[in-house]
């Protein structure tokens, strides 16, 4: 009897281990026949969406861009509305020892210097604004820079044809040698700068510069010269760009830029003057602020100025294209291109000449283009072909 049932043990035994074994496999095989309307597209939904999650990315980032774009925007138009008032609630705002300062050769370049002298009225706390001019501005374009708030100096334009003739002869050769008729006129008059030793701090700005906020800070730069490199961060370039400089006025250091400006043109030739100061500068001779009070060609954040110092875009004053009044007054933003600071330009050129009552004196130049500015319809479409 006992040797009877022990074999029907055994096979129990293997038949339970066969199911539990199998049991997994079973359970699967079942939860796949029931729920196999689910599990067979869900892989394919997750695959899906993430696609579309990738494809959506970039423009995610466009957008949160463009939401930062339209805040810069809106803190640019109230700090012009009210920027002013958080000036005058400064005590310690007086500007009598600080001065901003600039250049004009010639009448051609009054439209830029009219929109950066507005642009300091707008922003800045410190008032003294300075133009050194030239014999070659004309008595019109003066009044129409000190109903701005530009006080006229009039100097000896300097430049290398003026540094040739005090040392004789034509030396436009050599290593820093130009083609004939590329030198720019005036460059050097700048640095007069340095001899207006009634200020404790100047700041240098080229007229075709334009602030986009306050940057009364740089005043309280503590080095006797400061500048902008020449390059964005991230770019190699030991220079700096003579555009903005913040100068500590000194009439020894005034001496010795003169003196080697002399001497370089004798042993080789005349040098332009950012090269000069350069020269005179580095190495470690000069403070670096950032690139943000200097900015050129295209468009870098923060964005507390910009220079309209070469090609993009063209100079907006001289270019074929500009907006109408009403297209100016209507663009509200936010800055995305370089070419929407052309925009930002001719804004600030129209609210300046009803501010300052220059609209008569700006129908009498050349400047004026009446069928641009008062178009029957938009015809400024054509501004990325400048």
């Amino acid at each position: 009897m006992t040797n009877e049932t022990e074999p029907r043990q055994r096979e129990c035994q293997k038949l339970i281990i066969c199911t539990l074994s199998f049991s997994p496999i079973i359970i699967m095989a079942i939860c796949f026949a029931v729920w196999r309307p689910i599990l067979v597209p869900f892989p394919l939904q997750v695959v899906k969406m993430l696609a579309l999650h990738i494809s959506d990315d970039n423009q995610r980032r466009l957008d949160n861009e463009l939401r930062l774009l339209e805040a810069e925007w809106k803190l640019y138009e109230m700090e012009k509305q009210f920027g002013q008032q958080r000036c005058n609630k400064n005590e310690d705002r007086s500007g009598k020892d600080v001065s901003w300062l600039t250049v004009m050769v010639s009448d051609g370049f009054v439209v830029p210097a009219l929109v950066l002298g507005h642009s300091i009225q707008t922003f800045s706390c410190h008032k003294t604004m300075i133009a050194l001019i030239s014999g070659n501005v004309s008595k019109d374009t003066q009044k129409a820079l000190q109903s701005v708030g530009w006080e006229t100096r009039l100097v000896e334009e300097m430049d290398c044809n003026w540094m040739d003739a005090k040392v004789g002869g034509d030396r436009n050769s050599g290593l820093f040698g130009r083609p004939l008729g590329h030198r720019i006129k005036g460059t050097h008059t700048r640095f007069y700068a340095w001899n207006f030793t009634e200020f404790t701090k100047i700041i240098y700005v080229d007229a075709d510069y334009i602030l986009m906020t306050n940057i009364d800070e740089l005043f309280q730069i503590t080095e006797h010269f400061a500048a902008v490199p020449c390059s964005r961060p991230g770019v190699l370039d030991l220079c700096f760009n003579a555009g903005l400089l913040v100068i500590k006025p000194d009439l020894k250091t005034y001496q010795r830029i003169m003196k080697l400006w002399r001497e370089t043109t004798e042993k080789d030739t005349c040098p332009n003057d950012q090269v000069l100061l350069n020269d005179f500068y580095t190495p470690g001779g000069w403070k670096a602020i950032p690139y943000a009070y200097n900015i050129r060609r295209f468009v870098f954040r923060p964005l507390k100025s910009f220079h309209y110092a070469c090609c993009r875009p063209q100079k907006p004053w001289i270019g074929e294209c500009r907006p109408s009044r009403k297209e100016a007054k209507a663009f509200a933003g936010p800055i995305i291109t370089v070419f929407d600071m052309a925009l930002v330009f001719w804004r600030n050129l129209y609210e300046a000449l009803q501010k300052y009552e220059l609209e008569d004196w700006w129908r009498s130049t050349s400047f004026f283009r009446p069928t641009q500015e008062f178009p029957i319809a938009s015809n400024y479409t054509c501004r990325l072909n400048d």
